[in-house]
């Protein structure tokens, strides 16, 4: 554990495109997972002590509807459709940039303001690789964490960002941190194997929560 966590941590200082992808051993899948859930918990608990259930979460009300239909999309279309949006374009190929562009379009609703950001932080990707300039990996992995953290923001109804905007990185921070892990597997062993880390990653606190809540 502590070597995953070493090379996780050494990637995300200096990101860089592997020449080939790797597959991953199940040891390290689930030792990064583990490693995940580390991050996030503790961090979960305070934000839970300091007040973020103050917050409707629309995951909350749709899951006690149809907690089946809530899990599949989790577990499987969440991965499918953010993994191409989010973290396609970080092998810096114009092709996986015009994808995520394309795909993004899919996340239009209340946050368009934001969508409509990250599509003019794209082209300017976009332009830069064209230009044989492209920006250091380690900001696009860190902007594409942000835009992917951020874009969760849509999980919290009737959010009155005026009066309580300084929870907003807060309330994301979470999901920040999972972007970079899903950016470390997506650049080391390919975007297939993030689609399943990041399905993973959903499916065990979606199953904890159905089995707590038929208990």
């Amino acid at each position: 554990m502590k070597d995953t966590w070493i090379n996780l941590f050494t990637f995300l200082k200096a990101p860089y495109l592997s020449a080939a992808y790797t597959p991953i051993k199940a040891g390290k899948f689930f030792t990064l997972l583990i490693l995940t859930f580390a991050l996030i918990v503790p961090y979960g608990l305070i934000m839970d002590v300091a007040g973020i259930d103050q917050f409707d979460h629309i995951g909350d009300e749709l899951f006690k509807k149809n907690k089946w239909l809530v899990s599949i999309v989790a577990i499987v279309l969440a991965p499918i459709m953010e993994e191409p949006i989010f973290r396609l374009h970080l092998d810096l190929k114009r092709s996986s940039i015009w994808w995520s562009i394309g795909l993004s379009v899919l996340l239009l609703g209340e946050l368009w303001v934001l969508v409509v950001l990250f599509w003019i932080y794209l082209f300017v990707l976009k332009y830069k690789v064209a230009q044989g300039n492209p920006p250091d990996l380690k900001y696009v992995l860190f902007i594409s964490a942000a835009f992917f953290a951020l874009i969760h923001m849509g999980n919290f109804t009737d959010f009155d960002y005026r009066k309580y905007f300084y929870w907003v990185p807060f309330l994301v921070g979470v999901q920040f941190l999972v972007g970079l892990v899903l950016g470390y597997v997506r650049l080391k062993h390919g975007i297939y194997t993030a689609v399943v880390f990041h399905g993973a990653y959903n499916a065990i606190p979606t199953i904890l929560v159905i089995y707590f809540s038929e208990g």
